[in-house]
């Protein structure tokens, strides 16, 4: 068993020498489960519940769980790895454990999903399958849930002000961008208010700057091509300048070169109005909200202006609009003892069952890799029309299924950094970005 205070810490009771123990790391996905809000007041007590349920099942088995913070899912695994002691079992993003496969430590999974394929969906199974020595498509993860990148906007900042009909509606969660600039130019207050949310301090959240260059029909890979970046083009450069004059305006916060995980107090706080995020917003807010930490108050009357609206991002006309999908699933690292494969493959196949991944999507709002998980959405009309519009669009490829995925997402941040602080052009940074990432390519594609 396993008692953990907190995330990224534990403490391991003596174990039975009879009994295989099974090392289960995961992100800080989830708390307040519904049903279990009392045993998942914080982030890894699900992952205890789940741990103590499956040893209940398999008294030979003792399951250590340990969350890592998001910082330490890029460092302490990656450690781990390189020290030949990773843990069994890892639940996490597929942009990072994609890598892992590309080394040859992880066991290949699409025995799990025998029979059940048709289940799951497809937008999340793409990222997982992954291009064995032979060329074949293996399953490297076993998805469990997954996001799609929407804009949030607190739209009680606009309502205050007189200003709402500059927004799209609950029923047409669309923008056009000349609308979209319209409503960022009209709350603006220099060094006060911010309308929009952004960061390029880390490649954590990424896809948030990276929406505006898909909104002008930037690329950073074509056609599923890891062999060469695209994001340098004269799309790529006119996003990257519409983004270093909407800094300029004041239309972005001016710390937007260092926040970090800081951007969603500043939403709580009302200093800015809308930032590109996934659905799981909603469920931070609800945190937030019962935290007392949503302070947003736009005329100083002593009462909270806060309504949660999520919206399509806006699109440059003429251009097809994309969202990225991210998957969250669980991968296993190469086991050499064949009683605890087949013990870790029963445990991965019980985290993966349809009552499981409903929870993980209900509570973490994100969209249930498996169909017959239902919609956790059937509450919220409005994110459901949403949602049914983001199924329209094409995926963004963000690249998760490349070899270089993580070494070339760290390196876009810096190029970003150094164009919105004025020390390079915008064509200077995304020219001097194709250039690291051509000698990062070199090494593998020749």
């Amino acid at each position: 068993m396993l008692v953990l205070c907190g995330c990224d810490s534990a403490f391991h009771e003596p174990v039975d020498a009879e009994r295989v123990v099974i090392e289960y790391w995961h992100q800080p996905l989830v708390k307040l489960v519904p049903g279990l809000e009392r045993q998942t007041t914080e982030v890894g007590d699900f992952e205890r519940y789940l741990a103590k349920q499956f040893m209940a099942r398999h008294p030979e088995v003792v399951v250590r769980t340990q969350c890592l913070n998001w910082e330490d899912l890029t460092r302490k695994v990656p450690i781990t790895v390189l020290g030949g002691r990773p843990p069994d079992v890892l639940m996490d993003y597929v942009g990072r454990t994609s890598g892992y496969w590309y080394q040859g430590i992880l066991e290949p999974l699409d025995q799990l999903l025998h029979g059940q394929r048709q289940d799951f969906r497809d937008q999340f199974l793409s990222d997982a399958l992954l291009p064995d020595r032979d060329g074949r498509q293996r399953l490297h993860s076993v998805p469990l849930c997954g996001w799609v990148q929407l804009l949030a906007v607190n739209r009680a900042i606009w309502d205050r002000q007189g200003l709402g009909h500059l927004l799209p509606t609950r029923e047409d969660p669309t923008w056009t961008f000349s609308q979209f600039e319209a409503a960022l130019e009209a709350v603006a207050i220099p060094g006060k208010f911010w309308p929009l949310g952004m960061q390029v301090a880390s490649e954590q959240g990424d896809y948030r700057v990276l929406q505006f260059f898909w909104a002008y029909g930037a690329e950073i890979y074509h056609d599923r091509d890891y062999s060469r970046t695209t994001i340098n083009s004269p799309q790529g450069v006119a996003a990257l300048e519409w983004l270093v004059r909407a800094h300029c305006r004041g239309w972005i916060q001016r710390n937007v070169a260092t926040a970090g995980n800081s951007l969603n107090d500043m939403f709580w706080r009302g200093t800015i109005g809308c930032l590109p995020s996934g659905l799981a917003l909603r469920r931070s807010y609800e945190v937030a909200l019962r935290d007392k930490k949503v302070t947003a108050d736009v005329d100083q009357d002593g009462v909270v202006d806060f309504d949660l609206m999520f919206t399509l991002p806006p699109t440059r006309d003429g251009v097809v609009p994309r969202l990225p999908y991210g998957t969250n699933g669980i991968t296993v690292f190469r086991q050499q003892d064949p009683t605890k494969r087949h013990l870790v493959f029963e445990f991965v196949r019980f985290l993966s069952q349809t009552s499981v991944i409903s929870q993980y999507a209900r509570a973490a709002n994100q969209l249930g890799s498996r169909k017959s998980a239902g919609s956790p959405f059937a509450d919220q009309p409005d994110v459901r029309r949403v949602c049914g519009l983001a199924a329209e669009c094409k995926p963004a490829d963000m690249g998760a299924t490349s070899p270089h995925y993580y070494d070339l997402r760290k390196r876009l941040p810096p190029q970003l950094q150094f164009a919105f602080l004025g020390l390079k052009t915008p064509a200077e940074a995304l020219a001097d970005f194709e250039m690291e990432a051509k000698r990062v390519l070199s090494s593998s594609f020749k």
